[in-house]
């Protein structure tokens, strides 16, 4: 085959010619915590472990996907920042679709890439990865009196919003960002509800995040796969029962060693005063097997030393008196005011009013429900207003309020675990010295404090008092107890706190055994899901990468993670097949087929439900890619916008190509930059419908101008969009053929006449020009014959004569569509 023979359409090994692969399922059509919970609530468990899940999953915050609704970007507005400096406005139509911005290196793409990432985020990805040197030089240097401000439009949850981000001076990390929904308070940007989903469904993607999946750390890479798997919400449920299961498993290893510790010095004591029958007793209470005897000791500890050892008794009560942990109260007590302020902060919000709307209408439902044949009001004793339609429409309402107020609920909930967490440590001795019994009553009467303020307030100022009288009076005991040996006193007191230590696990023991099991079902469910959704997220990266492997002989076999996530061996798996023999992609993979993987392992995280993100924004994403795999890329974006908003920025114009040529559907922004970082952004015509833009303008003031203007210029006009035309459609013909890209460049470079390109087009072979005639008769008619002819005419001293220039137009666009069509290479 010469330069000039281009190959005929070929279909690829294995493959029938009407056979297509099976599209690679949905990543998942069902949010996290709904699937959670769904799976929960069908869960062969006990309630009381169930109520344990339910509390922790009440205690994490959700992802914001069903809470906020989709997000879609509107607008990018740009000022002060990077590469612009005169504000910038990029609109974008916010639903699925793909819009590429083109424009050349420096003409402040990445600005607007790298402004939208930052308004969302507050940093970005680049300044991150950059040496501090570098870091400097973020502000435009032509517009250092402006204040940099990025400003962007969005769609969320259907209604208008707005997020702006201002700098005060010149530190980058020093930001002011804003969210606003339309007839809604503004909030700053970090409150706005997705910061778990930017972490885990991050919708930004630039060329320095591929490589850093390629050439990143195993267990970096393992964990940027296992963060798009978006099994973080259950992670942080599990995270919580966890703490709660170590300090259950702290208490449980301090009781254990505290009987160990007693049992060695009540045998001591034995062994030296072997007639001390309470030691004896005291030892086979705390040794008995399986466990120790507390009721034992309960009736051991409360007979005090007897009456005639006069003020010795309530001495060396005192001596070993221990008074509460202030280390422990008072973070217990920072606890409840930090859920305290996290709960004042949605007070009075729309989230407390939709969870106390959502409240009156469950009464509204039950009353109904109890008084059924009923339809009056109760309240007003209006007739029948509650009805069934008012029953759907109260249910439905109670529905959409009680997800308006998960924040209210999540604040409740951690209140009221923080309130339960101080009141466990609010504990007295079994036994009180008189001399301490009014604070001891005082500390136990903090229990009873329902004002959580109160609680707070008065838990840790008696806390103080008690520990320091307990501290002086214990001092003051020790001093006069100094000159006294006894042996069995010095137990007595560790006896009490050890037998309140052992009782309080004692109690624990359902609620260690419900976290047991909590833990279990969950690790198992995460374990499951992480399974079925590294399966599905294989499929979807197998199946982009076979659309991106064009020409290349690597199959992508296994996608794998190996090893739990908390392992410090924990790696990815890549395993792919080269020209059928198995390898490690990471082993035999060029750069470009490497950074085309990549592409293949991020882009299925925008698919997921669980993200509010409508909008994927991807920075230069076919830089160092082989020119085959162009059109690939093209193809996987078009798919992935029937779904999503998918924004590429790049200055290929090997992409823009591939989208028309193909019959994609692009929408295509021009980015230009101009004298003092001024940057001009506007909608960019494909060649062919440029050609005639400028051809339909010229012919409509043709009749003012030289006649030389009718018979040369505008066939040259039009001549430029038949001959783009071709060329495109020659470039579908060699593309649909499977050839290289530098074959099909050199043959349209020897056709040197419009019909040899037609022939590219038609044959795919540029020596049967003298056939075009020929093909262009019988697939149009023999007016496009002439419209070719008069088109060649304007290059020739004499021209074409062209009686009506807008009719003339026309049919140059009839002929450009024809020849466009997709069909047209099968024929």
């Amino acid at each position: 085959m010469t330069d000039m023979d281009l190959p005929e359409p070929r279909v690829p090994h294995g493959e029938s010619p009407t056979s297509a692969p099976e599209p690679a399922p949905a990543v998942r059509a069902t949010p996290i915590a709904e699937l959670a919970a769904a799976r929960l609530a069908a869960a062969a468990l006990p309630e009381s472990v169930k109520a344990v899940l339910r509390e922790a999953s009440d205690a994490v915050e959700r992802p914001a996907a069903s809470a906020m609704g989709q997000i879609w970007l509107e607008s990018i507005t740009v000022a002060g920042y990077r590469g612009i400096g005169a504000p910038a406005r990029l609109s974008l139509p916010a639903a699925p679709g793909v819009t590429l911005v083109v424009g050349r290196n420096g003409s402040g793409k990445s600005s607007l890439a790298e402004g939208a990432e930052t308004a969302f985020l507050g940093t970005n990805t680049r300044w991150q990865r950059q040496d501090d040197s570098r870091r400097g030089a973020w502000r435009n240097r032509h517009e250092l009196t402006r204040r940099p401000r990025i400003d962007l439009a969005l769609t969320v949850g259907g209604g208008p919003a707005t997020l702006t981000r201002t700098w005060p001076g010149d530190d980058f990390t020093n930001s002011d960002g804003v969210f606003q929904r339309r007839g809604q308070p503004a909030v700053p940007a970090a409150q706005a509800g997705w910061a778990r989903a930017a972490a885990e469904y991050r919708p930004f993607l630039s060329y320095a995040d591929l490589g850093q999946l390629i050439d990143d750390k195993a267990v970096r890479q393992y964990d940027i796969v296992d963060k798009i798997l978006g099994l973080g919400y259950l992670t942080a449920v599990d995270g919580l029962l966890k703490a709660e299961q170590s300090q259950h498993t702290a208490a449980v290893k301090a009781v254990n060693s505290g009987r160990a510790t007693l049992t060695a010095a009540l045998e001591a004591l034995l062994l030296d005063l072997p007639e001390e029958t309470r030691a004896d007793a005291a030892l086979k209470a705390v040794a008995r097997k399986p466990g120790p005897d507390l009721a034992a000791l309960d009736r051991l500890l409360t007979n005090l030393p007897s009456a005639q050892d006069g003020d010795l008794a309530e001495l060396r009560q005192l001596a070993d008196l221990q008074g509460p942990d202030l280390d422990l109260v008072d973070e217990a007590v920072q606890r409840l005011r930090d859920t305290l302020a996290a709960a004042a902060a949605v007070t009075g919000t729309n989230a407390e009013d939709a969870s106390l709307r959502a409240e009156l209408l469950s009464q509204a439902l039950r009353h109904r429900d109890r008084h059924a044949g009923s339809e009056a009001c109760p309240v007003c004793g209006t007739e029948q207003v509650l009805d069934n339609a008012w029953a759907d429409r109260a249910a439905a309402q109670v529905t959409a309020l009680l997800d308006e107020g998960q924040a209210v609920r999540t604040a409740n909930a951690q209140r009221r675990l923080a309130e339960t967490g101080l009141k466990a440590l609010i504990v007295s001795p079994p036994a009180v010295p008189p001399a301490l019994a009014a604070v001891w009553q005082a500390w136990e009467a903090c229990r009873a404090r329902t004002d959580l303020a109160a609680l707070a307030d008065e838990t840790l100022g008696t806390a103080r008092t008690l520990a320091q009288a307990c501290s002086s009076a214990r001092e003051q005991a020790r001093v006069l107890l100094a000159e006294r040996d006894d042996r069995w006193r010095p137990l007595f007191a560790s006896l009490q706190i050890w037998t309140a230590q052992a009782r309080a696990v004692n109690a624990t023991k359902a609620r260690r055994s419900d976290l047991k099991k909590a833990r279990d079902w969950l690790d198992a469910l995460i374990r499951d899901l992480r399974q079925e959704r590294l399966a599905t997220f294989e499929a979807q990266a197998q199946e982009i990468w076979a659309q991106l492997r064009h020409e290349s002989s690597v199959s992508l076999t296994r996608v794998g993670l190996d090893g739990k996530e908390t392992s410090t061996l924990r790696r990815l798996i890549l395993d792919v097949s080269a020209d059928d023999a198995d390898a490690s992609a990471l082993a035999v993979m060029s750069q470009g087929e490497l950074h085309a993987l990549a592409l293949a392992l991020f882009l299925p995280r925008a698919r997921t439900a669980d993200s509010p993100f409508g909008f994927l924004l991807i920075d230069d994403p076919v830089q160092s890619m082989d020119p085959a795999k162009v059109n690939g890329l093209a193809q996987v974006l078009s798919d992935l916008g029937s779904q999503r908003q998918i924004v590429v920025f790049t200055h290929d114009t090997r992409l823009q190509r591939a989208f028309t040529s193909q019959g994609l559907p692009v929408t295509i922004r021009k980015v230009e930059r101009g004298k003092a970082s001024k940057v001009e952004i506007e909608d960019a015509l494909d060649p062919v419908k440029q050609a005639l833009k400028d051809a339909r303008g010229f012919a409509l003031g043709s009749r003012k101008l030289p006649a030389a203007a009718r018979t040369h210029v505008l066939p040259g006009l039009c001549r430029i969009a038949l001959e783009n035309a071709f060329t495109e459609a020659a470039w579908i013909r060699h593309h649909q053929a499977g050839g290289a890209e530098p074959v099909f460049d050199a043959a349209l470079s020897d056709a040197e006449k419009l019909t040899k390109v037609a022939a590219l087009a038609f044959f795919g072979d540029a020596r049967r020009s003298e056939d075009v005639y020929r093909e262009l008769k019988d697939r149009c008619g023999s007016w496009a014959v002439r419209i070719v002819q008069d088109c060649q005419k304007g290059a020739h001293p004499d021209g074409a004569q062209i009686d009506d220039p807008n009719r003339f137009v026309e049919l140059v666009k009839s002929l450009a569509d024809a020849v466009r069509r997709p069909d047209l290479a099968a024929r």
